[in-house]
């Protein structure tokens, strides 16, 4: 009896805490996003809640809108900006506005800067030019030399040779050596016994080979 109540008991926990999740209060984040410097909307940035699949991109004028519930969190990258997010409890503690179903927020994002390596473009107008260009181009021959030498170090090739992906003809080679090998070392009962054909032979050609041998040794002085 005691089991029984104890049963139900749990069983009517665990609908409770299914119908409280269930009734989870959703809300409907409406929001812009703009650069934190320029103020100026930042269009196509990834909007994504927190382990889900769940997002949404702005439009060309920095707007979204994502339904979302309390233990939800927003997350918003840009290539150009730095990553951000905003933890909805938090939001909604902090807001001022009604909470009814439609929350606005406005998200600033900072900008990434990132450093590239200056590229020099040169102004030759067909593929003579450069290569002209390329023969006059003054360089110092004992660094080219050094640079050769280091290329064709032992060590270096040996490395090239290791990271080289194995090639039809190679790996060709390596299974007829397995099989010879297989071959040459193999005995004839384990072959024999894959074709029953070839046991009962084998059998046969043994039984025959003995019988000549004994009548062989019987008739010795014949």
């Amino acid at each position: 009896m005691k089991n029984s109540l104890l049963l139900i008991a749990l069983i009517f926990v665990s609908a409770s805490f299914s119908l409280a999740q269930s009734q989870e209060k959703v809300y409907q984040f409406s929001g812009m996003i703009v650069d934190a410097d320029s103020l100026k909307p930042i269009p196509f940035v990834r909007v994504q809640i927190n382990h889900s699949r769940n997002g949404t991109l702005t439009n060309e004028e920095g707007f979204y809108s994502i339904p979302v519930s309390e233990n939800d969190t927003l997350y918003f990258g840009h290539i150009a900006y730095k990553p951000s997010k905003l933890v909805v409890k938090d939001y909604l503690r902090q807001y001022k506005g009604n909470k009814s179903q439609y929350v606005y927020v406005v998200n600033y994002l900072y900008s990434d800067t990132s450093y590239v390596q200056t590229v020099y473009i040169f102004p030759y107008d067909t593929p003579e030019e450069l290569r002209t260009a390329a023969i006059n181009m003054d360089t110092d021959p004992n660094s080219l030399i050094a640079r050769a030498r280091e290329n064709l170090d032992p060590k270096v090739l040996h490395s090239i040779m290791e990271s080289l992906p194995v090639s039809g003809n190679e790996r060709l080679m390596v299974a007829r050596q397995r099989y010879y090998t297989q071959y040459q070392n193999q005995n004839l009962i384990p072959t024999a016994g894959l074709d029953p054909i070839s046991a009962v032979r084998m059998l046969q050609y043994i039984v025959d080979k003995a019988k000549r041998r004994k009548n062989k040794d019987l008739n010795y002085w014949e």
